[in-house]
């Protein structure tokens, strides 16, 4: 060997094996993303079931709230209890009647102060 010729060997292992770490820790941590993205489809796809399954629900949900909400549903509903009472079950108070059940003369506490159901 010349005394001016340099040892190029361990140069080129130095750079080879950080060319090996490089690209290998490059490849490795693909693979790792390619891992989690997958993961993260599949709790993807579960949560979109689930939602799925949920409009769906709503939608039922909906459909019979606008059943029950037709006029002809409410009729049914209700039938006979907005009716008129009977003339048996209807009771009439005269101004007088209620002078007495309060008290005559201003007595009561009622007529005090000139309240009456309804007047406030």
């Amino acid at each position: 060997m010349r005394p001016t010729q340099k040892n190029y060997r361990g140069y080129f292992l130095v750079i080879g094996l950080g060319l090996l770490v490089f690209f290998g820790g490059g490849a490795l941590s693909i693979v790792w993303l390619r891992m989690e993205i997958s993961s993260v489809a599949k709790n993807c796809g579960q949560l979109e079931g689930g939602m799925e399954i949920v409009g769906r629900e709503v939608y039922e949900l909906r459909g019979q709230r606008s059943k029950s909400l037709r006029p002809s549903s409410l009729a049914v509903m209700v039938a006979g209890r907005l009716s008129m009472p009977h003339g048996g079950s209807t009771y009439h108070v005269s101004g007088s009647d209620m002078n007495n059940r309060l008290g005559v003369g201003g007595s009561g506490i009622y007529s005090h102060r000139g309240e009456f159901a309804g007047t406030r």
